[in-house]
């Protein structure tokens, strides 16, 4: 069994003292001793991260692609299709990416970071196969919103039946620029829609996607995306609010500038609050996202406070005194909540 040096210590403070009160035998101990082995680097963090690097680097190159004219005239000529004979392919790519994918996890059941990854080049041509579907005859006349959660609907039906995290997630960042796109369509373009700018409109979005993830354990195939869900719920919710405590309800940049900065003291003791409760959520409940993100949101918002109302008034001196303190502090009481937790595991 091959664990970190952290989980390792804590198992060998237990044989030991599992051998010590007579528990087993010491050749038992010696046994248990021999079956663990300490990975001395966390090659799981470096694959992620390897993966997520090449992908944007493949991301890049194509755009680099795009980019130069002389290699996209090339390819002009290459490529001289028709728009539906394009996304006919591309859609054909893209269905073979994810068809590969599933094939993969079927083979190779625990590299889940590289058949996720097979799963992205999937997601980036179904994304290309929608682009190019909005260039047909057939559908010229459709909006880019109507696009938009057409890709959306896909990524959906996909995320939950090949049980894929990395899909789902794209579907709800996609019904998040949905619900953005097609509000600011039905609104004629403006700055509002029914009375609400883009960050309440966020937030409310991000409300929605948090209601859904409480519903998701109750079937079979969405349970191994409620996580997922409730990430990007929270993560928009808490940034819509953090926005709001900023701008307020004001679209026009020209009209908020003019606002003083107190006058959206009402949003900003809203957003703080909000965040202290779903802190407290994640206490009560012991969730672990409610927990990070409400922490996470709770001291940005007050930083953003401390830096709004005391960084034209105060002296810098003071000012990055304060703040340097406020650091210390936050540190010196998470280092103590560290020992506490390492002297636990010890015992």
């Amino acid at each position: 069994m091959k664990l970190n040096k952290r989980k390792a210590k804590v198992l060998f403070s237990a044989i030991d003292e599992w051998k010590r009160e007579d528990q087993i035998s010491p050749e038992q101990a010696t046994k248990l001793t021999q079956s663990i082995e300490v990975a001395g680097f966390d090659w799981r963090l470096l694959a992620v991260y390897s993966f997520w690097i090449a992908i944007s680097c493949f991301i890049i190159s194509v755009g680099v692609l795009l980019a130069d004219d002389y290699l996209l005239a090339l390819l002009a000529n290459i490529f001289d299709a028709p728009a539906s004979v394009m996304c006919a392919t591309t859609a054909v790519i893209a269905a073979i990416c994810y068809y590969a994918g599933v094939r993969r996890r079927h083979s190779h059941p625990s590299k889940t970071i590289s058949n996720e990854a097979i799963f992205f080049f999937g997601v980036l041509m179904s994304a290309v196969s929608v682009g190019i579907l909005g260039q047909t005859a057939m559908f010229s006349n459709v909006d880019d919103a109507s696009l938009l959660l057409l890709l959306t609907a896909i990524y959906a039906v996909l995320g939950i039946r090949l049980s894929s995290v990395l899909i789902w997630i794209f579907a709800l960042l996609g019904f998040v620029a949905w619900v953005q796109l097609e509000t600011t369509e039905l609104s004629g373009f403006s700055d509002y829609f029914l009375g609400m700018n883009h960050p309440m409109r966020f937030t409310l979005t991000g409300a929605l996607i948090a209601f859904m993830s409480l519903k998701c354990h109750r079937f079979k195939r969405t349970q191994p995306l409620k996580d997922s869900t409730q990430f990007i719920g929270l993560l928009f919710l808490l940034f819509g609010f953090w926005l709001l405590s900023i701008f307020g309800n004001y679209g026009d940049v020209s009209v908020w500038s003019g606002v003083k900065q107190i006058e959206l003291l009402h949003w900003a003791i809203f957003s703080i609050s909000v965040c202290a409760a779903v802190l407290y959520i994640g206490l009560h409940y012991a969730d672990s996202l409610c927990r990070s993100f409400g922490i996470t949101f709770l001291l940005i918002n007050l930083y953003t406070r401390f830096f709004e109302y005391f960084w034209d008034t105060a002296h810098k001196t003071i000012f990055f005194a304060i703040l340097a303190l406020s650091f210390w502090f936050i540190g010196s009481h998470a280092e103590k909540l560290w020992r506490l937790g390492t002297k636990a595991e010890n015992k």
